[in-house]
């Protein structure tokens, strides 16, 4: 990964445009509870070289939040550009995965396209991505519980 943007740079854009948006910050974790949901913000280092960072936002299900434990949330990655496009990503993110009737839109397809590429298809690298690309990446980090709780409850 070549980082165009320095981290330090987005940390201190992020501190001040998450702030003012009312996001608690603890490290480079930035989170904000809206209800059904509590949105994060996440910078994380590479284990690989000192440099490099990844964008990593979630929402997490706060009716699905065991202490301590980040089951029942969507994650994604965003690419770094300047820091006012990933705060623009990053809102409309959230606002795509905090709308209940399009989450269960998105899981429906992603349950009939996994009917077609199972995980044993998938760990074999029998799937064709390209012919039958995965209809919303962010259900392949989720779990049969989180599933199950969105096709009852949303």
């Amino acid at each position: 990964m070549n980082n165009s943007l320095p981290e330090e740079e987005l940390i201190e854009y992020a501190k001040s445009y998450l702030k003012a948006k009312r996001f608690k910050k603890k490290n480079n974790r930035w989170t904000k509870d809206i209800g059904d949901f509590t949105l994060c913000f996440y910078i994380q280092g590479s284990c690989y070289a000192k440099e490099e960072y990844y964008i990593r936002p979630g929402v997490y299900v706060n009716s699905l939040l065991p202490a301590g434990l980040g089951y029942g949330h969507f994650m994604t990655q965003i690419e770094q550009t300047t820091p006012e496009e990933i705060m623009q990503k990053f809102e409309k993110w959230c606002e795509q995965w905090t709308d209940k009737p399009l989450i269960k839109k998105r899981l429906l397809a992603f349950i009939e396209w996994e009917g077609r590429n199972p995980i044993e298809k998938r760990r074999a690298k029998l799937a064709d991505y390209e012919k039958d690309p995965v209809p919303a990446e962010e259900f392949l980090m989720i779990d049969t519980k989180t599933k199950q709780y969105i096709l009852d409850n949303f």
